[in-house]
């Protein structure tokens, strides 16, 4: 029986390089082929392709901030206790300051 009670995801976040982020995860959201999918703690299970674009990943230790990456085409899959991300690339994306020169 799955225990529906949890409060974070196993999350992996995996490239042609191998394993990029391994960490617990409270929520992420990504761009699939249907639109905006956000993932939470006990979400049902899923498969589905990500469409290239950026994923916002919050973490568990909130002294770490949200992350976003900037993904290419790929495909996740969910439990209510885990969710790996395959990616042909993945790389945080850089925040550019418009005030900062």
């Amino acid at each position: 029986m799955i225990k529906l009670d949890n409060k974070f995801l196993e999350f992996e976040l995996v490239t042609q390089e191998g394993i990029l982020v391994a960490n617990k995860v409270t929520k992420i959201k990504v761009h699939t082929s249907l639109g905006g999918l956000t993932i939470l703690p006990n979400h049902a299970e899923i498969k589905s392709d990500i469409k290239p674009g950026t994923m916002k990943v919050s973490f568990l230790d909130e002294s770490k901030e949200d992350i976003k990456y900037t993904l290419s085409e790929g495909v996740l899959e969910a439990s209510p206790n885990k969710i790996t991300i395959i990616s042909q690339t993945a790389k945080v994306k850089e925040e550019v300051d418009p005030y900062k020169l």
